[in-house]
């Protein structure tokens, strides 16, 4: 049986850029190492399942995740939908390892 990768969000960088967007800046999150091509494309997958809304831009680069957030928006709120994101992400890997042979 296979073991699955599993990623952590481990800090919130200080840096922060502008989005393309209007009113919205990019923060970064860390994480425990740079996932594989694997993970990030199931990551894209669990972010797709996430219905609109509240819901933001989100992307793997390189060792972090780049958020794109709002002025007003409640920044823990985000942080945590991202935290989340992965642990989903990490579940579904899981489960796929789960079912290889």
């Amino acid at each position: 049986m296979a073991t699955a990768e599993q990623v952590t969000v481990v800090d919130l960088d200080d840096y922060t850029e502008p989005a393309a967007d209007p009113g919205f800046y990019a923060i970064y999150l860390r994480l425990s190492h740079a996932p594989s091509a694997r993970w990030q494309a199931r990551f894209v997958e669990e972010w797709r399942r996430v219905p609109t809304g509240m819901k933001r831009a989100a992307a793997v680069v390189h060792d972090r995740i780049r958020l794109e957030i709002h002025g007003d928006d409640l920044v823990r709120e985000q942080l945590n939908f991202v935290v989340e994101l992965v642990q989903r992400t990490n579940a579904a890997m899981a489960q796929a390892a789960g079912g290889e042979t």
